[in-house]
């Protein structure tokens, strides 16, 4: 895999950063298409068996899913995590890492990613709550407003149908237009008040959202390694080389066929806290514009139904098919490396993984 030149952390600690958003059924990482080689580079891999295509293909987003929208011998899991690639002749790649739910340790790396998305959270729903603060402000100003004129209305017509009837003079005609005047201002400062009463929760707020990124910033620590953020991470994501692979589509319109799946054969794990916030970013994200939730999630699940199978070549890559390029090299260039299972390595020779369901 190719890291890439993108990170998570702030613009100007990272070359380049990805476009988060949540959709309807989704949260979507974007990486923008390089169209020369001055661009930053996305994260890449080189998958093989791509026919013609063969080479590193740039990554173009990466799609969170909860649950699973591919199931392991019937077992479907708390979440995935979908990578797709395209190459600049036009194949189209896609990984699924599935995810369990049930860890005991904080999977530190997922949660940078959690931590992207839930800023994106945040600056939707702040956006809402001004623009409702902005209608609620118009609304008291049209109130306010409205009441003055039908009592300025009230007293001036009071004041003519005494004059009519000869009943008043002119200095109590003047008095009581001085008492509505006097009126009309006090209201005009009560709703001066209440604009100054939004304009002070406003400004209450941005202090807040400063002060709580200024000690989000001070608890992460991060360096500038950890901010630039790798989707194949070894260790926390991406946990093994080997896959159950097949030919099928995208999992959504257009549902695009030929697409070459690979699931790896390991799951990555999170804390059922991590999985908690999973789901609040994609069931309770605002829409910025309408104020109205997003989600079209059922059962806590926005993944597509499991489809039929419909035929079509499958197969699974083990470790006794395949050694990576780096353990064959450390056994003397053997093709499959080791042949000793405690001498086996995974990813970039870090500690070797037991797959899901190893006998089937």
């Amino acid at each position: 895999p190719r890291r890439g030149e993108y990170g998570l952390g702030a613009r100007n600690e990272t070359v380049a950063r990805p476009t988060p958003s949540i959709h309807h059924n989704k949260l979507r990482l974007s990486y923008k298409e390089r169209r020369s080689d001055g661009e930053p580079a996305p994260p890449g891999c080189d998958f093989a068996r791509n026919g013609l295509n063969s080479g590193v293909q740039d990554l173009i987003h990466i799609d969170l899913k909860v649950k699973s929208e591919h199931r392991l011998c019937g077992k479907q899991y708390d979440g995935e995590m979908q990578l797709y690639y395209l190459h600049q002749y036009g194949n189209l790649e896609a990984m699924g890492i599935l995810i369990n739910g049930d860890g005991t340790e904080e999977n530190g790396h997922f949660q940078i990613l959690l931590d992207y998305f839930q800023e994106k959270f945040d600056a939707d729903k702040q956006l809402c709550e001004r623009k409702q603060q902005r209608a609620r402000a118009l609304f008291k100003s049209r109130t306010y407003g409205r009441d003055s004129k039908e009592e300025e209305d009230g007293m001036v017509s009071q004041q003519q149908t005494k004059r009519l009837r000869g009943g008043t003079s002119i200095e109590t005609s003047e008095g009581a237009d001085g008492m509505a005047m006097d009126e009309f201002e006090s209201q005009g400062d009560d709703f001066k008040a209440a604009d100054a009463e939004s304009s002070s929760s406003l400004s209450s707020m941005l202090f807040h959202k400063i002060h709580n990124r200024f000690l989000s910033l001070i608890n992460r620590q991060r360096d500038t390694k950890e901010l630039r953020w790798d989707p194949l991470e070894p260790m926390d994501i991406y946990r093994s080389i080997h896959f159950w692979a097949y030919s099928g589509s995208t999992t959504e319109p257009p549902c695009m066929e030929d697409v070459k799946w690979r699931i790896v054969d390991v799951p990555f794990t999170i804390t059922p806290n991590q999985l908690i916030q999973l789901k609040k970013l994609m069931f309770d994200h605002v829409d910025p514009t309408s104020c109205r939730k997003t989600s079209t999630h059922y059962d806590e699940s926005n993944a597509r139904p499991v489809q039929p199978y419909r035929g079509g070549a499958t197969y699974r890559c083990r470790r006794s098919n395949y050694a990576s390029d780096m353990e064959r090299a450390a056994a003397g260039g053997r093709r499959k490396g080791f042949v000793l299972r405690e001498n086996w390595k995974g990813v970039d020779m870090h500690p070797y993984f037991d797959p899901e369901f190893p006998d089937v």
